[in-house]
This record gives structure tokens, C-alpha cells and sequence, in this order.
């Protein structure tokens, strides 16, 4: 169904991409947060900021808009999604926490 969101694989993706970056972070920040649904209502979310250029697995595997396979410039991630962060890590503080707390998200998140 195309009104279907695939929830969930945006942290595994945000994961893979710590580990990918885990000895070149230079300007790469994992971040977790929420973000606009089209109907209005917000979801949580995890992306990479790759020094302006947001990465997510809705647009980077799934292909799903203009910037499908590149990246969405960070401005215009923030005009269509309207993010709010909870937190960004390194991606070593990612693989640590990973390892760390035996999942992939919500460390140290607010509880609300």
C-alpha cells in the first residue's frame, strides 16, 4: 500500500551508518527524534546528518522522493518534516550504546 510507512527501519539504518562511520566521524551526527507524518500526526524517527545532508532509510533505501539514493539537503528536511531532535550521538556513542543497552534506540531519551 503507498500509504503505508515503514516504521522501525530507519534505526537499523541510522545503526548501519554509525558502524559504517565509526573511524571517519568527521562531521557525521546520528540523530533520533520525531518528525511530521502527512496526516499531521508526529512519529519517531532516526536519521544522519552528513555535515548538511540528511540521510534516512525512508530516502536513502526505500527511494521515496526526489532525493531518493542522495540525501535530502538539511534545509529542506526541516521545511517538509519539521524535526524535533531528541538527542544526537557520534557514531561511536552509537555503537557504544548499542552495545551497551542491547537495543538501537532510546538510551537516554525524555520518557514523553
Amino acid at each position: 500500500n503507498e500509504n503505508t510507512i515503514a516504521l522501525g527501519q530507519c534505526y537499523s539504518y541510522a545503526y548501519m551508518q554509525a558502524v559504517d562511520n565509526i573511524h571517519n566521524p568527521r562531521g557525521v551526527k546520528i540523530v533520533y527524534g520525531t518528525v511530521d507524518e502527512w496526516d499531521g500526526k508526529r512519529i519517531k524517527h532516526a536519521w544522519v546528518n552528513d555535515k548538511g545532508l540528511i540521510k534516512d532509510w525512508q530516502t536513502m533505501e526505500l527511494g521515496t522522493s526526489n532525493w531518493a539514493n542522495k540525501g535530502i539537503p538539511e534545509k529542506e528536511f526541516k521545511k517538509h518534516w519539521k524535526p524535533k531532535i531528541f538527542k544526537e550521538y557520534t557514531p561511536s556513542e552509537v555503537v557504544n550504546n548499542v552495545r551497551d543497552y542491547k537495543k538501537l534506540m532510546a538510551w537516554d531519551w525524555p520518557k514523553k
